[in-house]
């Protein structure tokens, strides 16, 4: 599946979002990740989609308010990803993390615009919703912390941080670098690295 497919995809679920709404959020990743957050105005996204700047107002209060909404989209996308790749609590550890990391290589690119986002322009976000979503990333952090020293336990709790927060900056510096457009090739050259620096066999 393309990129542009995949996010289309994601944003259509969004039940708090009506169809001008997913539009607008659809053509304002595109344009944050091509331009950046700062570089990309109101008048440049209601001209992607079709309106004018100020018509963008009666679906958003603002700019920020257009970034809010695809950063949480993003989150609620690795929330939901990590929980099902941990949701059976009988599966063995190790199978566990290694469906961890299926999921969120595949994921990752894929999603290629909101991985980035999320990284790259989080700090345009007020203080209060910076703090938020921090939390909820560091949750996340957390569950696949707590899951790879189940599956190596000789890990200190310090090199086991060490280890899922290089795997997860990896993915992104390796988007932002745009090395490749083939999404299947990425994904499987992300997944091995990730088990690689993770410790953990790839063949299962």
């Amino acid at each position: 599946m393309a990129e542009s497919d995949e996010l289309e995809s994601l944003i259509s679920q969004g039940r708090k979002h009506g169809v001008r709404k997913r539009v607008i959020l659809l053509q304002a990743a595109r344009l944050f990740v091509e331009r950046g957050y700062a570089d990309t105005g109101i008048d440049d996204i209601g001209a992607a989609v079709g309106i004018s700047g100020p018509a963008v107002y009666r679906h958003f209060p603002g700019k920020q308010a257009i970034l809010l909404a695809l950063i949480e989209l993003s989150l609620e996308r690795l929330q939901e990803g990590t929980q099902a790749a941990l949701a059976n609590r009988d599966r063995d550890p190790q199978e566990a993390l290694i469906a961890l990391v299926d999921w969120f290589s595949r994921s990752s690119v894929e999603n290629r615009s909101l991985t980035l986002i999320m990284q790259a322009e989080l700090l345009w976000l007020p203080e209060q919703d910076r703090r938020r979503l921090n939390r909820q990333m560091r949750q996340i952090r957390e569950e696949w912390v707590g899951l790879l020293i189940e599956v190596r336990p000789e890990l200190s709790d310090l090199a086991a941080r060490i280890a899922v927060t290089s795997v997860m900056g990896m993915v992104t510096a390796v988007l932002a670098a745009r090395l490749s457009d083939d999404i299947r090739a990425l994904g499987v050259h992300l997944r091995a690295q990730m088990l690689a620096v993770l410790h953990a066999p790839a063949g299962l």
